[in-house]
């Protein structure tokens, strides 16, 4: 990224479940290394402990929605630039109530790495454990395609495990076995035990804790090393967020998944066909950027465009070589923890990059052996928990995807019903809407209405 000198860029979701301290960790680790301007931060800190929340002085400067700052518990996912001594990143900071599941996945689907926070505290640990709460964001991590992660063990301090390592490697063997478990096949997974609030092991080492000799917690993240970005291809930039700033316009926020972008040029969205020209490109600090590169995560001011006629969801590429709506998809499916039977005429939900939507399982094509790879029944009636299927489905909405092999970000997802992830698909191939005619904002849109 431009002004970052010589340093490499890396995005990392902050996921853990609600209550752990990922917050307050992020917060504080952000402090240490002086990402925050001193005189916003210094009001804020003020402010929580003339409140009586002297916990929240670091936090409130993620969490800055009322309904956050009231209730302690991040809502919508959030973004922060901090730097290392080796890389430039961008902090993804994400709900962790099971009910905001969506937000959360959307965020993971921009990172290149994750941090997966959880309480050593008594109680809280179980509570994930039990819940399957620690399992399942795992999973999710990876159904992301998130292939770096680690693991940060928050609330070392607090009166129930007084910094006590046995309590840290209890945590440890059961989240390794999950990780194992759910695809991760790093052989070391770092593993750092940590707290929030005093900043313990988040950039110096704890007097607290001299049994530990692994590596803090910003070393556990330059450790993830340099990100291998895909070979050069067409702009994709699925869209977060949408905001119409004051004197500025129409800013859209997402991550450069192949091509770049750059002001100038012409964009088209997907679903819609609404053209917009680039007018200028930021870097989530704010910094002003000649062009945004695969993997970075940016701020694109556009013209010829409202921001109420965009979505999250929608998908940016050049009017050159445009991305285009799915009409089916042929998928692998993977099906992992559902009640019962899937048969033909299932739809649940499939969250794939910045987006949710429903997606029927039209036909079921056939069933996968899962050691050799090959077909093992042709046309099966239905499918359960643990078998691999090819099915063909048709999104119930319209939708930007692609095929895993092109853009593996865009064909890769989470299958979610009844809140819960039930299983997860790889697109094999897609049959495309016809591309709809280009169209500034005072024509007709073809496919959304509102």
């Amino acid at each position: 990224m431009a002004g970052a000198g010589a340093r490499p860029y890396m995005s990392v979701a902050f996921v853990g479940p609600q209550g752990c301290g990922k917050t307050t960790a992020l917060a504080r680790i952000c402090q240490q290394l002086g990402a925050f301007p001193s005189e916003e931060h210094d009001q804020l800190a003020a402010l929580a402990r003339a409140l009586g929340r002297p916990a929240a002085q670091h936090g409130w400067m993620l969490d800055r929605l009322p309904v956050e700052r009231a209730s302690g518990e991040s809502v919508v996912s959030s973004l922060q630039s901090f730097s290392s001594q080796a890389f430039q990143f961008t902090a993804l900071d994400t709900p962790g109530h099971q009910r905001l599941t969506g937000n959360m996945l959307c965020a993971l689907a921009l990172a290149d790495a994750a941090v997966l926070l959880v309480s050593a505290a008594e109680g809280e640990w179980e509570q994930a454990l039990d819940s399957g709460r620690a399992r399942e964001l795992a999973l999710d991590c990876f159904t992301m395609g998130v292939k770096n992660i680690v693991v940060w063990v928050t609330k070392m301090d607090d009166w129930s495990v007084q910094f006590a390592a046995p309590r840290f490697e209890e945590i440890k063997k059961e989240m390794n076995a999950f990780l194992k478990e759910v695809g991760y096949k790093q052989k070391d997974v770092p593993f750092v035990p940590i707290t929030g609030l005093s900043g313990d092991n988040l950039t110096s080492k704890s007097s607290e804790m001299e049994w530990y000799t692994g590596p803090l917690a910003v070393e556990s993240l330059d450790a993830v090393g340099p990100i291998n970005r895909p070979a050069e291809k067409p702009l994709r930039l699925p869209v977060l967020k949408v905001h119409n700033v004051p004197e500025v316009g129409t800013v859209v926020v997402g991550r450069v998944e192949t091509g770049s972008i750059r002001p100038g040029i012409k964009v088209i969205f997907s679903p819609s066909g609404l053209v917009a020209e680039v007018k200028s490109v930021q870097s989530p600090d704010g910094r002003t950027l000649t062009e945004g590169k695969g993997g970075e995560i940016v701020g694109v001011c556009l013209g010829g465009v409202e921001a109420s006629e965009i979505k999250r969801g929608m998908v940016i590429s050049g009017t050159n070589d445009p991305a285009a709506d799915a009409e089916t998809l042929l998928v692998q499916v993977v099906v992992l923890d559902h009640p019962g039977e899937i048969r033909a005429g299932y739809c649940p939900t499939i969250a794939v990059h910045t987006t949710q939507v429903p997606c029927e399982f039209e036909e079921l094509i056939s069933k996968i052996d899962r050691k050799t790879g090959k077909e093992c029944e042709a046309n099966p009636v239905s499918a359960k928990s643990g078998d691999v299927i090819m099915v063909k489905m048709r999104p119930r909405g319209l939708v930007c995807l692609e095929a895993f092999s092109a853009y593996p970000s865009l064909g890769r997802f989470a299958i979610r019903d009844n809140g819960r992830t039930i299983g997860v698909g790889i697109i094999k191939e897609v049959t495309k809407r016809p591309v709809p005619k280009p169209r500034s904002k005072e024509g007709d849109n073809q496919y959304f209405e509102g």
